[in-house]
């Protein structure tokens, strides 16, 4: 029983949250494709083609399962033949890991002023993490049994290990340069820490994912638990990257607010426009740069910031 239980039990339960997360990732992508309808075409193109491998992962695995639950239900020894679907299923979620990690590294390309050196250690992990993965993937495709994944435990270790790297560097990479991209205005500066906040969180959720897989890998190599969490660390990719752009709305609302402030010892009937930039000791870039539209004939002034015109912004 206990067998049973760490293995098909294990993808069993990890079936079940992979489509709990597919539902969020699902109803994600509506609310983008609502909200965005003027993005470019090449990033509605990356959401519509994420959510078509979300699905298709589902019904990879949904397949294997009721292949080894279900048409051989009294046949446990099925357990170490490697399906054609399972195989494939978890080359969709290496691909989808890959995807959603070049995307990031997009990001703190430009977040970074164009630091190749950076960018080319996360792109370079990536693709590590991906080759190493497929070499395992060839290989039981070619011998059709499970047992290959732990033949060969030191090269998924390493694949994993890389991407597990390239997460935690991706999230301590854009917290840094979100955090030298404050103003010294305080509004800015909230949304700017909501940034980072975030961005650590999604980096960090989805590298300690990885890192238990290949903990799991490590010391259980006799059951399928870090292949549970290989089915559900996908849909945390997805499902991160699509709150990430999502989430731009948010800012956009929160950058739009407008103050007012009392200006007594001005006359009542002017009306200004004053530039200020960051507070000093902050690297500023031209598009960094504020105005206040002041109208006094009331005593008091408005000021409205855009974010959006924010050099982070076009990385969100």
């Amino acid at each position: 029983m206990g067998e049973i239980d760490e293995t098909l039990g294990a993808l069993v339960v990890a079936y079940v949250l992979a489509w709990g997360l597919f539902g969020v990732m699902s109803m994600q992508s509506f609310n983008y494709f609502q909200r965005f309808s003027k993005d470019t075409l090449w990033l509605k193109s990356l959401v519509g083609g994420l959510w078509l491998l979300d699905t298709l992962q589902l019904v990879l695995i949904g397949h294997v399962l009721y292949y080894w639950v279900i048409t051989n239900y009294d046949n446990p020894k099925v357990l170490a033949v490697s399906v054609w679907s399972f195989n494939i299923g978890i080359l969709v979620t290496n691909t989808i890991v890959l995807i959603v990690e070049l995307f990031l590294a997009r990001r703190v390309y430009i977040l970074s002023n164009k630091n190749r050196l950076l960018t080319g250690l996360i792109v370079f992990l990536s693709f590590t993490y991906f080759g190493f993965e497929m070499a395992v993937q060839v290989r039981t495709f070619q011998l059709k049994r499970i047992a290959l994944f732990f033949e060969f435990q030191w090269i998924a270790s390493v694949g994993l290990a890389c991407a597990s790297a390239a997460d935690l560097i991706i999230a301590a990479s854009l917290s840094y340069y979100l955090l030298k991209s404050r103003t010294g205005i305080k509004t800015t500066d909230s949304v700017v820490n909501k940034l980072i906040l975030y961005a650590m969180n999604t980096g960090l959720l989805t590298g300690i994912c990885v890192l238990i897989d290949m903990i799991c890998f490590l010391t259980m190599p006799k059951n399928l638990i870090h292949i549970a969490f290989n089915l559900v660390v996908g849909k945390l990719y997805t499902n991160s990257l699509l709150a990430t752009l999502n989430f731009r709305d948010t800012i956009r609302k929160g950058a739009k607010e407008v103050h007012t402030f009392s200006l007594n010892a001005m006359p009542t009937d002017t009306t200004a426009n004053f530039k200020f930039r960051a507070a000093p000791g902050t690297e500023t870039t031209p598009s960094m740069d504020r105005t206040l539209n002041i109208s006094t004939d009331n005593g008091g002034y408005e000021s409205t910031r855009s974010i959006q015109e924010m050099k982070f912004a076009n990385a969100v």
